[in-house]
Order: C-alpha cells, then structure tokens, then sequence
C-alpha cells in the first residue's frame, strides 16, 4: 500500500507547481555626433557613462498589485543617473535601451502575466572641449 501512495503523492505535487515563462522585448535609439561641433577640438573625458531606470508590476489573485513607482518617468530618473557635466563638456553617442520583460505562466490562450518590468538604459560618452 506503501508504494501506491508515493506515485500518487509525486504525481498530485508536479500537478500543482507550473513552469514559468519569460518573454522580453528590447527596443533602442542612438543619437550619434551629428548635433556636435566636430570641427572644434574635444576630447573624450569617458565613454559609456550609464543611467538606469525601471519599474516592476506584479500581479497577483491572492494580493493586491504592487508597483515600484518612476514619479518622474524612466527616462528622466535614467537620465538623472548620469554624471554632471563639468564646464565645455557635452553628452555624445547617446543610446536609450527599453527593455520590457515579462513574467508569468503559460495558458492556452497564452501566457498569464504576473510580473512586468520595464527598464530604461541611458549611455553615453562625455567629450570637452578645449
């Protein structure tokens, strides 16, 4: 009798957890040198500074939503992230990044999302002029 509970009691614990699926999406823009004087003299003080931002969403039916709060928007909290600009310096090659990811359990109408996150990535390189 033993053995016929063991099959039973593994079977009825893969039955109740569930996979997890992970999607994400990512969307960028670069903005290059075109608006810098490049026939002044400069040079680079750093490249690829970083600013980041993100939000996260959770969903759930036994709690109520939860989300971490940009009260400025991402990319303004991103931007702020990146170092002052001393005197004659300028922000060139700047990307922004979007990464969109979401959480959840797949369905046969496709997947329950439970958590979203959105973060936005701000680069770019300092140059001075002189």
């Amino acid at each position: 009798m033993k053995n016929f509970y063991l099959p039973l009691l593994l079977l009825l614990a893969f039955s109740i957890t569930s996979c997890s699926i992970t999607q994400q999406t990512y969307s960028f823009q670069h903005h290059g040198t075109d608006s810098v004087r490049s026939n002044s003299n400069f040079k680079y003080v750093a490249k690829n500074v970083m600013g980041k931002a993100k939000s996260t969403i959770k969903l759930s039916a036994w709690k109520k939503m939860s989300q971490q709060m940009a009260t400025d928007g991402l990319l303004s909290e991103a931007k702020s992230r990146l170092p002052e600009l001393k005197d004659n310096q300028i922000y060139a090659n700047v990307s922004i990044d979007v990464l969109k990811t979401e959480k959840g359990t797949p369905t046969s109408a496709g997947v329950n999302v439970t958590e979203y996150t959105v973060e936005v990535v701000v680069s770019a390189d300092i140059i001075e002029y002189y």
